[in-house]
């Protein structure tokens, strides 16, 4: 985006606070984001549809007499900006806060690296698409057993500002990609999937074949599965079901989700929940870091937190609001994130919901392990590549399943031996963390579905049935 692109949205943060002191509101905030984003699909070993859009809107909240209110519009004009205002300050009405609350206050921004490529950000369509497709030529090169491919290459810039009434003027600007790809294998009668998928904030990060490779390779590992006997294995769990397990600890610690949904980790702060192995932390100033960035997305500077300290429960995120409701600061973990069912995902930054506290960018910490090293020192276990539709199923007591669909294999006295047929995860997710034995020395990105962070490969012990 231009300066002019950012003037203009700074007149628009200028006119929501002049309309909010108008219409009576004790404090006021704009959060306006810019997102440009690129999409191609991929179909039947083909492009499917490639298209660009470019979403601007602007997230408002309002107080007044000891009310919160929301609203949200994509129309800049003075009129339904107006509308807005009134519309949060009608909304204010109906939700009292029973403790004091205010926006955050001025603060000078950290630096954060590797966040903004502006290769990645002029990236043309047409070489984009030439990127998508070569996961499929990679896939299809790969062996003449792979019969279809699907996948999707999203390529994002965004640039959002905070402003409220309180002097709060807080800009970030970022770009990332995700690309995905699943490949259908066949072989007479028998069919195998196979699935990688990888994210990144710069063009150089972006490796198509890579992903093409290592979903064909799945797939046709998965040919020869073989069923899996009911039991207790050692699970290697690389990188794609590693950010799982990181991605569930995460909703643990936000208090609004630990209090609504998941209360597994309430009350436990200061207490053993994991293995000496693991610590985690929510670092938003790293390099290159998925969830990196200077703010969070109510303007509050980033700060690195951590979670969980070899294995004992050591904090949860706050935003300004729960830091607020709960007496503690706020550890600058504010998010705009979809959370309702049958929502869809748009790719960028979202300002059409209020934020609500989750770790920006969560990790275990490398330990001393080479992931080869894991696998040779596994008597009896599984690796482990991808989770599919994972859940608590009992969220007081830390329930755990998740099937294990493709990209699973057995391994015997330090051996890779074969794939494995679908099984399923029926554990304790606290018992699958104090049971976590092993952590590789490197992060990777993985992920899927919009969900991507960094994490190095770990070993746990669970029990699997199959399916």
């Amino acid at each position: 985006m231009t300066k002019s692109g950012i003037s203009d949205l700074k007149a628009v943060g200028k006119q929501v606070l002049r309309f909010g002191e108008q219409l009576g509101s004790d404090g006021t905030e704009a959060y306006l984001v810019s997102n440009r984003v690129l999409t191609v699909r991929l179909v039947n070993n083909a492009v499917f549809e490639a298209k660009g859009v470019h979403d601007i809107g602007v997230g408002l909240r309002v107080l007044k007499k000891g009310g919160l209110g929301f609203s949200s519009t994509a129309d800049f004009s003075p009129k339904s900006l107006k509308k807005a205002v009134r519309a949060a300050l009608d909304t204010s009405t109906a939700r009292k806060l029973p403790f004091k609350y205010s926006f955050p206050p001025p603060a000078k921004q950290p630096k954060v690296s590797g966040v903004y490529d502006a290769k990645l950000a002029n990236l043309p369509s047409e070489k984009a698409v030439d990127l998508a497709y070569n996961m499929i030529e990679e896939s299809l090169g790969n062996s003449r057993k792979i019969a279809d491919n699907a996948g999707v290459l999203n390529v994002v810039e965004y640039h959002t500002l905070v402003m409220n009434s309180y002097g709060l003027v807080a800009q970030d600007a970022g770009t990332f990609f995700e690309s995905s790809l699943t490949a259908t294998a066949k072989e007479g009668d028998k069919t195998s999937e196979g699935f990688n998928a990888t994210a990144g904030r710069s063009l150089k990060e972006l490796k198509p074949e890579e992903v093409g490779t290592k979903a064909a390779e799945m797939a046709v590992a998965g040919l020869k599965a073989k069923p899996l006997k009911e039991g207790i294995y050692e699970l290697i769990l690389d990188p794609q079901p590693a950010v799982g397990i990181v991605g569930y600890m995460s909703w643990l610690v936000s208090p609004m989700i630990a209090r609504l949904y998941f209360p597994l980790f309430l009350d436990r702060i200061g207490k053993q929940i994991g293995s000496k192995h693991l610590t985690v932390v929510d670092d938003p100033l790293m390099k290159d870091g998925i969830g990196s960035g200077p703010i969070d997305e109510e303007g509050a500077p980033s700060r690195k937190v951590t979670i969980m300290d070899r294995g004992t429960l050591k904090s949860f995120v706050h935003d300004s609001f729960y830091g607020a409701m709960e007496k503690k600061r706020t550890t600058s973990s504010a998010v705009r994130a979809q959370f309702a069912a049958g929502v869809s995902f748009f790719p960028g930054k979202n300002y059409n919901c209020e934020p609500i506290p989750i770790p920006r960018n969560p990790y275990i910490q490398p330990g001393d392990w080479k992931r080869d090293e894991i696998i040779e020192d596994t008597r009896d276990g599984l690796l482990v590549q991808c989770f599919h539709y994972t859940r608590l199923t009992n969220p007081t007591r830390g329930d755990f399943t998740s099937v294990l669909r493709m990209g699973l294999y057995r391994v015997e006295m330090g051996k890779i031996v074969g794939a494995v047929q679908k099984s399923r995860i029926l554990d304790n997710l606290l018992d699958v963390l104090k049971n976590v034995n092993a952590v590789s020395d490197k992060l990777v990105v993985a992920g899927s579905w919009g969900g991507y962070g960094h994490t190095p490969v770990i070993r746990t012990k669970a029990n699997v049935t199959a399916v």
